[in-house]
């Protein structure tokens, strides 16, 4: 009967963790970063973040105006959680305190993300004579302009890696037959790409929260 007891606290705790995939609910809250992501504690409360929220479920992507803290000094947000869905920080325009978050596509040990990035180019403008063709004014002209990132998300690590064909490929390196065919897929067909993650991740399960997060 002892050892029944002395087993019984690791047991419920084998029995409260589950594989990270499209059903896990990630606690609500403000993620400060990833080994809280991880663990599924957040670190400070919706209850306590000043803002104003628009979250586009459908877009993966969750926009906080005037995002700040009402009490305490935090660092930057790492990631947060609404309705159970992960979001990941991507950018801030400091001119508003505005803050971006881009949700997990497909979620397991490899995840996905897309968002856009502002891009600002320099372009050489000219005018020139319409009589002769000769330039006679000439400057730098700034753009900015939304580039759209693709990314893979090592959530043991939480690196982020180019989402392309190349980069599956290394990945799933040992896995011999969504290598072979990933050679006979044609460059970058997004589909067998997103399909041979998904059976990755199927196989090779990220079980949260974490055992050295809970000690």
């Amino acid at each position: 009967m002892k050892w029944i007891f002395l087993l019984l606290p690791l047991w419920l705790n084998a029995q409260q963790r589950a594989p990270l995939d499209g059903n896990f609910r990630f606690n609500d809250g403000v993620y400060l970063t990833h080994a809280a992501l991880l663990n599924n504690r957040p670190d400070v409360d919706w209850s306590d973040i000043d803002g104003e929220m628009v979250q586009l479920t459908e877009d993966h992507r969750v926009q906080v105006e005037g995002f700040g803290y009402k009490s305490g000094a935090y660092d930057q947000p790492y990631a947060i959680s609404l309705d159970g869905l992960p979001y990941l920080f991507v950018r801030e325009e400091p001119s508003r305190g505005f803050h971006e978050f881009a949700g997990l596509r497909i979620r397991g040990t490899y995840s996905t993300m897309q968002y856009d990035t502002v891009v600002r180019t320099r372009h050489l403008m000219k005018a020139y004579n319409p009589v002769n063709g000769i330039a006679f004014r000439e400057g730098y002209v700034e753009r900015d302009r939304q580039n759209a990132l693709r990314r893979i998300v090592d959530m043991r690590s939480g690196r982020r890696l180019p989402l392309d064909q190349a980069t599956v490929m290394r990945l799933v390196d040992g896995e011999d037959d969504l290598l072979s065919a990933l050679e006979r897929t044609a460059h970058n067909e997004e589909n067998k790409v997103l399909r041979a993650l998904v059976i990755f991740n199927e196989r090779h399960p990220l079980l949260l929260p974490l055992p050295q997060a809970n000690r």
